[in-house]
């Protein structure tokens, strides 16, 4: 044990240094491939004017010159040192911000200017690696991070001192006193990052509500408040102090910069245009820019360092709460802020990349470990049961558990053999039509995913081609055809799993997958919330007309959803529905005028649909959580009366764990409902809205979309399957559904 202690310290090092390696090598390779991309002929404009002022010591100029004023300068003045190695080039014009980027920046600067980009960046690696290692390798490869760090972009800056700012307080924590540097420390590089960019001071509001949780907790001073305005207010002096264009008229030009941002990303041509969804940033995160430029980028993983984080959060919050509120309150705030641009998400890489560490932990080694356990503690209870115990080949044993030599002792067998064979004529008719309405129409979905079969092969496909096409292929017979999309063939061809990857990179790239999640989520937690509350407010003694306002509140659940989606389309039609029509004769100022257009903005139209799930979906909770309460025996609401809790205390620790087994499975069955929706968003003619629709609107032939090919609809299902059964899987081993009730 003490050598492998020996050797941690060595092995770390060299897997920094690795990661390094990794980091610069991709970085290195971004910077001399990438095309030119929006902005950067902007800054490098600016660091050329900067370089200029550095060449003839014009240290007057810098108080005058901040070319697009909208950012502070101190990114751009960076540019502009690296640009002294650089020969010299003519000033680029001034371009408007809706031009396309400029193809034809000079090449010895542009490569100076990204070299200290992705220098910074892979700083920013460097650090994060020397915290967690797996964190460090996934930034390292992430796409978006390399792409806006190795171009002429204001993010490598900010993201690297914000991650410094971030350890130095983690330094200073809990004794500040005694080392006050590292708070110092912090807030200079708070203010180093305020002034590089504005959007990266979310991290200083995570820091700051991190120290207050610590004050909560008795983890932090005493009188806090005091030094967290000391440490505010120090930040705002470097602020000021690194941005010498400010020094002529502080207030007036700060002002002027911060209310061009507000006016930017309202009134805008490029940000109209661009019409991003509110949920856009999630996309960004779960988007590689691999397929943007071939060639480029070696990997795309992207989505599964996401996928990784979203599992990884909890574990973050319990071991490195700092981070997650950095990723929290920075999604939070790319959320509300109309301005959607990808490189923004640059602010939140660095925690991602350590959630999804912890994600990792979480899904993948833990289970791991805990599996390996499980199999060496059942090895020593066989052992146990042989009379081994004392035998010293065993050394685990002297390490095993009294409760577990106990049960071992007592005799926990296996299910006898017998009991398999009384209980199999029970088993096999279920077995039969779980087989003949489950699994075979999943076969035949997965083979038919491994073919280009379409609405013009449909006569082949159903004469055997099918089979033919699917058998030859996995026998090795048939070779995968090389077909393009759409397919048109008239006779059906094997081409192996090459479809799935251009879909999931489709669905995921195109925001798909995104929304069909957080639908899935959003609706669900919003159907329980109603559906939870309606059912304790009919819960409370003295309610009168119970029985008629249980039936007025499933009666939405009892009409078919393709009605009630028709009812919906009713009200909120473009142009013929009641709200148009009464904006259309009583004005805008009527309530819910501003729905009138839903159809032109994602952000309205998702909410037009939550409006009418959740009026479809809460009955069904309302009806779980009505049948759970009626279950929970009333002495717990009596004992936590005696203990003087309030309402909202009896409800936490009392109500809802209580009623969380039987509400769980209704959660699961809502959540399917939700991810499989369907007629709501084919009635109000969202194509892309859920897998569902989009494998629909692929599969009909008659359809307006690219319709007919069955073969993408069937990879489309197989992917929704394989997602649905994870939801479940994952859902039920976070929520200890499978445990049941057990007060009852």
């Amino acid at each position: 044990m003490d050598k492998l202690r020996s050797l941690k310290f060595p092995f770390t090092v060299l897997a920094v240094v690795l990661i390094v390696l990794l980091a610069w090598t991709l970085r290195w390779r971004a910077v001399t491939m990438l095309p030119g991309d929006y902005d950067e002929d902007d800054y490098l404009r600016a660091a050329q004017q900067y370089a200029a002022l550095l060449r003839t010591g014009d240290w007057q100029g810098f108080t005058e010159t901040n070319y697009r004023p909208e950012h502070p300068p101190l990114a751009k003045i960076v540019f502009g040192f690296s640009l002294l190695s650089a020969p010299e080039a003519p000033l680029l014009p001034d371009r408007p911000t809706t031009a396309q980027p400029d193809k034809f920046l000079p090449k010895e600067q542009l490569r100076a200017a990204r070299t200290s980009g992705a220098m910074l960046g892979t700083l920013t690696v460097a650090l994060l690696a020397l915290v967690n290692p797996l964190a460090g390798l996934f930034l390292a490869v992430h796409g978006m991070t390399i792409k806006y760090v190795d171009q002429v972009m204001l993010e490598a800056l900010p993201a690297l001192t914000s991650l410094v700012m971030v350890l130095a307080y983690q330094k200073s924590r809990g004794d500040a006193l005694r080392r006050p540097y590292w708070l110092v420390f912090s807030a200079v590089f708070l203010g180093l990052t305020a002034a590089s960019k504005y959007l990266y001071c979310a991290v200083g509001i995570a820091i700051l509500v991190d120290w207050y949780l610590d004050y909560c907790r008795g983890d932090a001073l005493r009188r806090p408040y005091r030094a967290m305005l000391l440490w505010g207010l120090l930040a705002i002096a470097v602020f000021f102090a690194a941005n010498p264009y400010l020094w002529p008229d502080p207030i007036g030009r700060l002002k002027e910069s911060v209310f061009y941002h507000v006016g930017y990303s309202s009134g805008a041509s490029e940000v109209q245009q661009a019409n991003f969804p509110v949920w856009q940033p999630l996309v960004w995160l779960n988007t590689s820019p691999y397929s943007w430029h071939e060639g480029v980028f070696l990997l795309g993983l992207d989505p599964l360092i996401a996928l990784f984080a979203a599992f990884g959060l909890v574990r973050l919050w319990r071991k490195e709460r700092v981070y997650a509120l950095w990723l929290g309150l920075g999604l939070f705030f790319l959320l509300l802020w109309p301005t959607k641009w990808p490189q923004y998400i640059l602010m939140l890489t660095v925690p991602l990349s350590l959630a999804a560490a912890h994600g990792v932990l979480a899904l993948i080694i833990q289970p791991i470990q805990n599996w390996w356990a499980a199999v060496t503690d059942r090895a020593v209870r066989r052992t146990v049961l042989n009379g081994t115990f004392s035998n010293p080949e065993h050394p685990r044993l002297s390490e095993i558990s009294f409760k577990v030599w106990c049960d071992a002792l007592l005799g926990e067998k296996p299910v006898a053999r017998t009991d398999l064979r009384q209980a199999l004529p029970w088993l096999v008719p279920g077995l039969l039509a779980f087989a003949v309405f489950t699994l075979l129409p999943l076969l035949f979905q997965f083979g038919v995913s491994l073919t280009d079969f379409n609405s013009v092969s449909i006569r082949d496909g159903l004469n055997g081609g099918i089979w033919r096409e699917v058998w030859g292929g996995l026998t090795g017979q048939i070779p995968p055809a090389s077909t393009e999309f759409p397919f048109r063939s008239k006779e059906v061809n094997f081409t192996g799993p090459s479809s799935y990857l251009p879909v999931l990179d489709y669905i995921t790239g195109g925001g798909i997958l995104v929304f069909n999640l957080l639908w899935t989520i959003v609706s669900v937690a919003l159907q329980t919330a109603l559906g939870l509350g309606a059912a304790l407010l009919l819960w409370q003694p003295g309610i009168k007309l119970r029985r008629g306002w249980e039936l007025l509140f499933i009666l939405p659940w009892a009409i078919p959803e393709m009605i009630g989606a028709l009812m919906w389309l009713n009200i909120f039609a473009p142009t013929t529905g009641w709200l148009s029509l009464a904006v259309q004769t009583h004005g805008d100022q009527i309530p819910f005028a501003f729905f009138t257009g839903w159809e032109r903005s994602p952000s309205l139209w998702a909410l037009v649909l939550l409006i009418a799930t959740l009026w479809y979906g809460f009955p069904f909770m309302m009806l779980a959580a009505s049948a759970g309460l009626k279950l929970v025996p009333l002495e717990v609401f009596d004992a936590a009366q005696l203990d003087g809790a309030n309402a909202w205390q009896t409800f936490r620790h009392v109500t809802w764990p209580l009623l969380m087994p039987l509400v769980v499975p209704a959660i699961i069955i809502r959540g399917i409902f939700a991810f499989n929706q369907f007629y709501l968003f084919q009635v109000f003619q969202i194509g892309q809205g859920t897998l569902a629709t989009l494998s629909y609107n692929f599969f009909n032939p008659s359809g307006y979309f690219i319709n007919g090919q069955f073969a993408i609809s069937a990879v489309l299902n197989i992917l929704t399957m394989l997602i649905l059964i994870g939801f479940v899987i994952l859902f039920n081993r976070w929520s200890k559904a499978r445990e049941g009730v057990t007060y009852a």
